[in-house]
């Protein structure tokens, strides 16, 4: 597949608005699609007439203003459509000449700026917006696994004080792209369902939970279990604070600090609304497609195991990031070789029942089906007791499948009776990224915990529930699995009792004895460290008082460079000195890699590789 982009030069005479809406979609494209052409000049249609179209291609190209074109172009408009290829039309201006493509596609719908761009003030500039909802169609047909065009919102918000700024939102985020599917529970729930089963479904559907955090958000044990389920399942959460509501005693906090901030007034204004509504839609693309890359650490672990001769991964050349995977499978039965294989389609997103249906018509077609064991749907997502219809072809989450070939593999868990220390919190920067950090803590502990390791941390707010919620996953005894140390002035604030159903509780006076008891009285194994704030007075800062105590103990020390904060600086620190030695014996490339590389599936397993 090739996306084929014709510059406005091409076609139209009027072309500021037409080069700014071209420049705007570039700005999308050039981050996220690796396989696109951009066509300026007369010299690339010679070129591109003179090679080959396919079927997957996508040919976009900006109709004229007055219907006027050269034969060139038309001969490759014509070239793409009778390769049957997807070809799509811009049309700037509102006249019928410029709203019409030319033969042979003048019955193809046109991508409308002006009509988009009528219901907004012509006084503000809303041709960036106007474009990045065009770049993130091409996005979706591209990259489909990743991101949809038709995503799910789900508001998350407190009736009592954010219905009206949620009505109001949802309404906009609708009239903006024309394709939007925004769950509130008010609206969407029909008399006489079950109101709770419905929103756990919708939540578990959706691609981003939009937190609205008004003053009595915190007070609603609905709005935390949902943020919960969010944190541990991999949605993306946009967290928009309203009227500088307090957030200092909310029982969850999906990040430092909310990534937006208004006022409750802003969102009664039309105007500021639509700036509002494009400023929300903008952040959850980003954090979509944050989210979505983390399907490459996965994928970049089966190919580990496939290096590793424990499968044999073959990629589809017709469809990205779908793969057949082979293994043998021990067995008794003489006759049965044991030989195993699977088809798997990996998504960075919640697979919608479209995507179950297109696959299955797809490996049918392919004689796939038939030669395969299985067929799986992939995500973060996937659950593997959800019927889907057709007893071949399962939805399963990345974790559960790539365990399950360990086991298969031979790869054993025992109980290790060995300690890892878990060491962040959130550094100071921008709000969009402080959900990697989040990410990383919840892929570090699940490996930890999964892999029979004891995991030990300071009673950091923020990652609390996240963690006792990983714990009763993936553990089946969460007081062995999970060893919390907790300063005893702030014991008041829990209930202790449950506290210690869900860890073991080591309670010490004072922040230093809490790292001293945590750190250097039992030994451990490693002590990993992610974020931490950066202070002026190097004494406060807690990633380097924690590293010296690691240290003199010998417990080697991993800083995680790629969330940001203090342990990113003391490991470029490291690099620019090229000094490890004094944080662990390992080499060069492993504590670079962890400076570097955002795959933190990959990194984890290699540190617990280093350890055992």
């Amino acid at each position: 597949m090739e996306i084929i982009f014709c510059a406005p030069n091409l076609t139209m005479k009027k072309m500021d608005n037409a080069n700014l809406f071209f420049k705007s979609c570039c700005e999308i494209l050039n981050t996220y699609v690796t396989n696109i052409s951009y066509i300026s000049s007369f010299f690339q249609v010679d070129h591109l007439l003179a090679g080959n179209a396919d079927t997957n291609d996508i040919f976009v190209f900006f109709n004229a203003e007055d219907g006027r074109y050269e034969n060139k172009f038309l001969r490759l408009i014509k070239k793409y459509n009778d390769a049957q290829s997807r070809v799509w039309a811009i049309a700037m201006e509102r006249n019928p000449e410029c709203r019409r493509p030319p033969e042979p596609v003048t019955d193809k719908q046109s991508f409308d700026v002006s009509c988009r761009h009528e219901n907004r003030n012509p006084m503000k500039n809303n041709m960036r917006a106007i474009a990045q909802i065009f770049a993130r169609k091409i996005v979706a047909q591209t990259l489909s696994p990743l991101y949809r065009d038709e995503v799910l919102y789900f508001i998350s918000h407190r009736r009592s004080d954010g219905e009206h700024i949620a009505a109001k939102l949802a309404d906009e985020l609708r009239n903006l792209t024309r394709e939007r599917n925004v769950y509130r529970d008010v609206v969407n729930v029909e008399v006489g369902d079950d109101a709770q089963k419905e929103i756990d479904k919708n939540l578990a559907m959706s691609d981003v939970l939009i937190f609205l955090q008004t003053e009595e958000a915190q007070n609603s044990s609905y709005i935390m279990k949902e943020l919960c389920y969010a944190l541990i399942y991999d949605i993306p959460i946009l967290w928009i604070q309203i009227d500088n509501a307090s957030y200092s005693s909310m029982e969850i906090h999906p990040g430092e600090h909310p990534m937006l901030s208004y006022g409750s007034e802003e969102f009664d204004c039309q105007d500021r609304l639509s700036e509002i509504v494009d400023e929300i839609e903008e952040k959850c693309f980003q954090l979509i497609m944050n989210s979505s890359n983390q399907v490459y650490s996965y994928i970049e672990y089966l190919r580990d195991l496939s290096d590793a001769d424990k499968i044999k991964l073959i990629g589809d050349k017709k469809a990205a990031l779908a793969y057949e995977v082979e293994y043998v499978e021990n067995t008794k039965d003489i006759y049965d070789k044991g030989l195993r294989r699977h088809y798997i389609q990996c998504f960075g997103r919640t697979p919608q029942k479209e995507d179950i249906e297109k696959l299955i018509q797809k490996v049918k077609k392919e004689e796939t089906y038939e030669k395969s064991d299985r067929i799986f749907l992939l995500s973060n997502h996937g659950q593997r007791e959800k019927p889907i219809g057709d007893i071949k072809v399962i939805e399963e989450n990345f974790d559960d499948y790539i365990m399950n070939l360990e086991n298969v593999s031979g790869i054993k868990r025992p109980k290790r009776n060995k300690r890892i220390i878990l060491s962040g919190a959130f550094p100071d920067y921008d709000e969009i990224y402080k959900n990697s950090l989040l990410e990383a803590v919840s892929i570090y502990a699940r490996e930890i915990i999964k892999n029979g390791y004891i995991l030990v941390f300071g009673a950091h707010p923020t990652f609390q529930k996240l963690i006792f919620d990983i714990g009763k996953l993936y553990s089946s005894d969460v007081k062995y699995s999970i060893e919390m140390h907790m300063d005893r002035a702030y014991i008041g604030e829990y209930d202790l009792r449950e506290l210690e159903e869900k860890c073991t509780l080591v309670l010490s006076d004072g922040l230093q004895e809490m790292r001293e008891r945590m750190i250097c009285r039992e030994k451990s194994e490693l002590l990993i460290c992610l974020g931490g704030k950066i202070k002026k007075d190097k004494g406060q800062q807690g990633v380097d008082t924690e590293i010296e105590l690691a240290r003199s103990v010998n417990i080697p020390v991993a800083l995680v460079g790629t969330v940001g904060g203090r342990s990113s600086e003391y490991a470029y620190e490291k690099i620019t000195n090229n000094n490890w030695s004094d944080l662990n014996s390992w080499d060069k490339g492993l504590n670079e890699n962890l400076f570097y590389n955002v795959n933190h599936r990959l990194m984890i397993r290699r540190l617990l590789n280093e350890i055992e």
